[in-house]
């Protein structure tokens, strides 16, 4: 691990955004900042699920990592200005569920490898997404849920998206939590993960096909 995974991991937010902070001023390529800080996140979460640190120390990981992001998005943002667009993607935390950190993770990797993303947000209902499957026209739709309630919400959404005529329209994938262990044709999607960088690359494999 890097001195800002490391950071992360010790849970010492002054660390982490020294580094960050360091790392900008020498040019360090803002996606690899990012990288760095996920690898320490994921770090914390594995310790976490060992029982060597609580909710609480999850927690803070994650209110640090927020905060690292921010100073490395407008970075992200910067460098990738004149890239050529692969494609769209629609990203939401469904019905129920309001985790986000995962979901911004994922669309942040998104926006650093050339996709337009179109962050709907937490807890959105089933129609949202068909609204804005219509308005926007993506070729991907991913859903985000961290608890074990949202698999069942991803089916509905997943139902609506057809009952709406849109689901030949777009590939669906679904991630965070539990939902990488669910058959993919339980809940009718073409990919489920609990790995951020698996999903993208997933994307990118569609894409390509496009």
């Amino acid at each position: 691990m890097g001195k800002l995974s490391e950071a992360i991991v010790a849970l010492n937010k002054e660390r982490v955004l020294g580094a960050v902070k360091a790392g900008i001023k020498s040019n360090t390529d803002p996606i690899q900042l990012i990288e760095e800080a996920r690898e320490g996140l994921e770090r914390v979460g594995e310790e976490f699920e060992k029982g060597n640190y609580f909710l609480m120390e999850l927690m803070r990981a994650a209110q640090i990592f927020k905060e690292a992001a921010s100073l490395i998005n407008p970075k992200i943002q910067e460098c990738y200005e004149d890239v050529t667009m692969k494609g769209k993607v629609l990203i939401g935390t469904v019905s129920g569920d309001v985790h986000d950190l995962g979901k911004g993770i994922v669309a942040t990797l998104l926006k650093c490898r050339g996709f337009e993303v179109i962050d709907l947000g937490v807890d959105i209902p089933e129609q949202v997404f068909v609204e804005k499957i219509k308005e926007h026209d993506p070729q991907v739709v991913g859903m985000s849920g961290l608890l074990t309630t949202s698999i069942p919400v991803m089916g509905k959404t997943v139902k609506a998206i057809e009952e709406a005529g849109l689901r030949g329209r777009v590939k669906v994938i679904v991630g965070g939590g539990v939902v990488g262990e669910v058959p993919t044709s339980d809940i009718g999607v073409d990919h489920a993960t609990s790995n951020a960088n698996e999903g993208i690359r997933v994307i990118e494999d569609w894409m390509k096909k496009e």
